[in-house]
């Protein structure tokens, strides 16, 4: 039985389309749902003793911290006006290994993502989120592909 549903969130266009079909089927399973956005710290860009810091978007600014919890708040309404029991969090880490450990912390008997079409290039060598929370969850994982949020079905 499916009761609690992690949702992973990025706030592009997608995160509408994957959190409407985590509605559903918390709808169908009378589940819970958690929804979890994950901001990546700060990456190295060289090992030497004055090593330079490089931030990927939305990072680390107190300002931009508001706006992702501005974000989640209005998702969480939108949970809530179903009807259906939602918490979350934003918080800092890598993607992949933070939803894993959100997942087993949160007991979650699914976990629903999407996926962004990224080019060859950039998986082979990035890899994907949705690849890695496939290749390394201990629960089941529903990825939304990206087509589903430019056609709206």
């Amino acid at each position: 039985m499916i009761k609690k549903i992690i949702v992973a969130v990025d706030f592009s266009d997608i995160s509408v389309v994957v959190l409407d079909y985590a509605i559903n089927l918390a709808t169908a399973y009378r589940s819970e749902i958690f929804l979890l956005h994950v901001a990546e710290p700060l990456l190295p860009l060289s090992t030497g003793a004055e090593m330079e810091m490089i931030a990927p978007p939305l990072v680390n600014m107190p300002e931009d911290e508001d706006i992702m919890k501005g974000e989640m708040r209005a998702m969480e309404e939108h949970v809530m006006a179903k009807g259906i029991k939602v918490s979350s969090e934003v918080c800092m880490g890598l993607i992949v290994e933070t939803i894993l450990e959100k997942a087993k912390t949160y007991d979650a008997d699914l976990i629903v993502a999407g996926a962004h079409n990224h080019g060859f290039l950039y998986n082979a060598f990035i890899g994907s989120v949705s690849g890695g929370i496939i290749k390394r969850s201990k629960c089941p994982v529903m990825i939304v592909p990206a087509k589903q949020s430019e056609t709206g079905s």
